[in-house]
């Protein structure tokens, strides 16, 4: 019982991960720019509480900065969270060490392309290497990550199971 729903648990959120990071893709660039807009002014009250007081063109630079990174920042966390949940899901299913973490890192590397190439039909929106490049460094952050919680849920696991042996 405990496998199946760590398989479903760990299934869905892959999938729902990735069924997100499309409907994001899917999105017009007017209304992409609009949603990342309103975490780039926040960004920029905070790192510069004066900057609405600029001059026009240098207020305009000033922003473009801050939202430029505060999408590729959204690209990073977005295929982080895929690179840790599909290693997850993985391990979840085969249940062997080798190789799942690179397979991790391919399969969600290339939804990155696809994701980019997917991109290029939606209006507005552009297919960019650069962003496959910065998908692919979130997407193995998170298979590291997963790695990691899984060494450590696995050495707690041995040690629970000597304190009872």
């Amino acid at each position: 019982m405990g496998k199946t729903w760590i398989r479903m648990l760990t299934t869905g959120l892959t999938l729902g991960i990735m069924v997100l990071i499309f409907c994001f893709s899917s999105q017009p660039a007017e209304k992409s720019d609009a949603a990342s807009g309103i975490i780039a002014e926040k960004t920029a009250d905070v790192l510069r509480p004066d900057w609405r007081k600029m001059k026009a063109r240098e207020r305009k630079a000033y922003y473009d900065e801050i939202n430029y990174v505060v999408r590729k920042c959204a690209h990073y966390t977005e295929f982080t969270l895929l690179g840790f949940s599909l290693r997850m899901c993985l391990e979840s299913w085969l249940e062997k060490k080798r190789g799942l973490g690179p397979a991790a890192w391919a399969g969600a590397a290339l939804y990155a392309a696809l994701d980019e190439s997917h991109q290029m039909l939606v209006d507005g929106r552009s297919a960019q290497i650069r962003d496959v490049m910065i998908d692919s460094g979130g997407v193995l952050t998170g298979v590291l990550l997963a790695g990691l919680t899984i060494r450590m849920i696995g050495k707690h696991i041995h040690f629970e199971q000597e304190e009872h042996a």
